[in-house]
């Protein structure tokens, strides 16, 4: 990812209940982990939502983690009701490795980090995962989602855990504000997929 040019954008609510115990997750062996979070009620989520997508980033990731999964940076986003659940949309260029995987499973996580990472944010938003192993260069330790097959992150402080329900490419024609379209598509085969997906859960550090 560009960070300075903003390929995508992603944004964050609150999910509901989910089925695991407080704070349970499981490393790559399976072994519990005591990830220091609570779980939250969509009522009760409390966030700055426009510093945090712009200025504070997430990772998106998308796969299986017992199989096969890919991560990336996003910093743009928005969040809402739609069909009476509460939902993310996340937007992904058809370039971008993680694409692959989020049209290949319909879920993901997103995942918030202290200012501390950030350099593990960078490296995520600029390296494909394609030609390297982000977890080995920036350290960040994956660990098994609660209701999702997608893997969030033990240093993460805020985690949202989404099933999608829709996906759309985003059309040339659509846009009405056109400075928008100029300013940020070299063309509009480089024009973002919209994926908008229900949270199922949201953990929050304590």
């Amino acid at each position: 990812m560009d960070l300075s040019r903003k390929d995508f954008m992603v944004g964050a609510l609150a999910g509901a209940a989910v089925l695991a115990a407080p704070g349970a997750l499981a490393n790559a062996k399976g072994e519990k982990m005591d990830n220091g979070m609570n779980r939250v009620e969509p009522s009760e989520f409390v966030a700055r939502p426009f510093a945090q997508f712009d200025k504070g980033w997430f990772l998106l990731t998308g796969g299986d983690f017992a199989a096969k999964w890919n991560t990336m940076t996003v910093s743009w986003g928005f969040a809402g009701t739609m069909w009476g659940k509460p939902v993310v949309a996340v937007v992904v260029r058809p370039t971008r490795y993680t694409r692959e995987f989020l049209d290949a499973r319909a879920e993901f996580t997103l995942s918030a980090f202290p200012e501390k990472y950030r350099r593990a944010l960078t490296i995520c938003g600029t390296k494909s995962g394609r030609d390297c192993d982000k977890m080995a260069l920036t350290g960040l330790t994956p660990v098994a989602s609660e209701t999702v097959k997608p893997p969030t992150y033990k240093e993460a402080n805020l985690v949202l855990e989404c099933r999608t329900l829709y996906r759309q490419p985003m059309t040339e024609a659509s846009f009405i504000d056109r400075a928008s379209f100029e300013k940020w598509y070299a063309s509009a085969d480089d024009l973002h997929i919209v994926y908008i997906a229900e949270v199922l859960a949201v953990r929050q550090a304590k």
